[in-house]
C-alpha cells in the first residue's frame, strides 16, 4: 500500500522499496535512487519541514554536499501521505555508510574533511534565515528533555549544564543554525567525498553541539569496535578541528562548550533509548548501554580522556591557522 501511495505521488519507483528501521522519529524507505521519509504530522508541522528543506537547498547552493529533496509529480517538496503523515523524497546519497573498522575509510583524512564539512555548514547557515526551533537563555531545554527525565539526579545534572551555557555570549562565532544530529550515521562516503543528510532536527543552537555530537558517536564506535586505536581522540580532534578551522572560526569559548555538550548528548541518548527501546525485552548490549550511560551521567564522568585545555592552547588561541 505504501508503494502504491508513493508511486501516485512521485511517479514510477525503480527497484524494491525497503524500510529502514533505525530511525527513532521517522519512518524511512529506500529505493534504487531515492529516500522517502515519512513523518507523523503530530511531530512536525508542514511549515517546519519546508523550512528544513529551505536550509538544505541553501546549503547546496553554497557548495555544501547534501542530499537534496525531490519534488513530487505535483511539483511539491512536501506531500500529505495520508491524514496523519507527511512524506518527503530525497536524492539517495552516493557511496556507503562510514565504517569505523575500515582503516582506508576511518582515518585522519576523513576526520579532516568531516570537520571541514561541518565548518562549511556553520558558515553557510549564517547567510539565511528560516523559522526553526531556537535555544534561548529563557528556554534552554531545546532538546525538550526535562519532561522525560524521571531521575532527580540526572535532572539536576542537566540543569547545571544548561546554566553553564547561559554564561556564554550568543555571538555569530558560537551560535547559529546547526545540523543538530551531526554524527557519522548521517554521512555517506564515496571515494573520499562526503555527503550529509537528515537535517530533520536542524535548529538555532550552539555550534559546539554539532562538534560534540560528531566526537561522541565517533569515539563510542571506535572504542567499541577498535579499542586498540588508543590514539583516536587526539588524532580525531587534531584533524577534525584543522578542517573545521578552514571554514569557521574556532575560539576558546567554542572549545570550552564541547565537554558540556558531550554530557548533554549523553543525557539525550539515555532518555531517547529509555523512550524507544522495549525495556521489558532488552538485549544484553542495550541493558549494558543504559546502565553505563546512567552511571556515567550520575558520576559526571568525563567522556574520553581528551585534554580540552590543551585544545584551547592549540586552536582556541589562534596559533594554528
Amino acid at each position: 500500500m505504501i508503494r502504491e501511495s508513493l508511486i501516485h505521488l512521485y511517479g514510477q519507483i525503480e527497484g524494491e522499496l525497503v524500510r529502514i528501521n533505525d530511525g527513532f522519529h521517522n519512518t524511512v524507505y529506500t529505493t534504487r535512487h531515492f529516500i522517502f521519509r515519512v513523518t507523523p504530522s503530530s511531530r512536525r508541522k508542514k511549515s517546519d519541514i519546508i523550512n528544513e528543506l529551505t536550509f538544505i537547498e541553501s546549503l547546496w547552493k553554497d557548495g555544501v554536499p547534501v542530499s537534496l529533496p525531490i519534488k513530487s509529480v505535483s511539483e511539491r517538496l512536501v506531500e500529505a501521505l495520508d491524514d496523519n503523515h507527511y512524506v518527503v523524497a530525497f536524492e539517495k546519497a552516493k557511496g556507503t555508510p562510514i565504517d569505523v573498522t575500515i582503516s582506508d575509510v576511518w582515518n585522519q583524512e576523513l576526520y579532516f574533511y568531516w570537520g571541514n564539512l561541518l565548518g562549511k555548514i556553520h558558515s553557510a547557515g549564517k547567510k539565511i534565515k528560516v523559522d526553526r526551533p531556537i535555544w534561548t537563555a529563557d528556554h534552554p531545554d531545546l532538546l525538550n528533555l526535562f519532561p522525560e527525565i524521571s531521575s532527580e539526579s540526572i535532572a539536576n545534572t542537566y540543569k547545571q549544564l544548561l546554566k553553564q551555557l547561559v554564561t556564554f555570549p550568543q555571538t555569530p562565532d558560537l551560535f547559529g543554525l546547526i545540523h543538530n544530529d551531526f554524527h557519522q550515521g548521517n554521512i555517506f562516503v564515496n571515494e573520499g567525498n562526503l555527503t550529509v543528510f537528515d537535517f530533520d532536527d536542524c535548529a538555532y543552537h550552539w555550534f559546539a553541539y554539532d562538534l560534540a555530537t560528531a566526537f561522541y558517536h565517533a569515539y563510542w564506535q571506535t572504542s567499541s569496535y577498535t579499542p586498540e586505536n588508543t590514539n583516536f581522540s587526539r588524532e580525531f580532534w587534531e584533524h577534525f578541528l584543522r578542517g573545521y578551522q578552514q571554514e569557521h572560526k574556532i575560539s576558546k569559548e567554542l572549545i570550552q562548550q564541547i565537554p558540556i555538550f558531550l554530557k548533554i548528548r549523553e543525557i539525550f541518548l539515555y532518555i531517547l533509548f529509555l523512550e524507544k527501546w522495549d525495556l521489558k525485552n532488552l538485549q544484553d548490549w542495550q541493558a549494558y548501554t543504559l546502565t553505563d550511560l546512567k552511571n556515567n551521567i550520575e558520576s559526571r564522568k568525563s567522556y574520553s580522556d581528551v585534554n580540552f585545555t590543551e585544545m584551547i592552547d592549540n586552536f582556541g588561541s589562534g596559533k594554528i591557522q
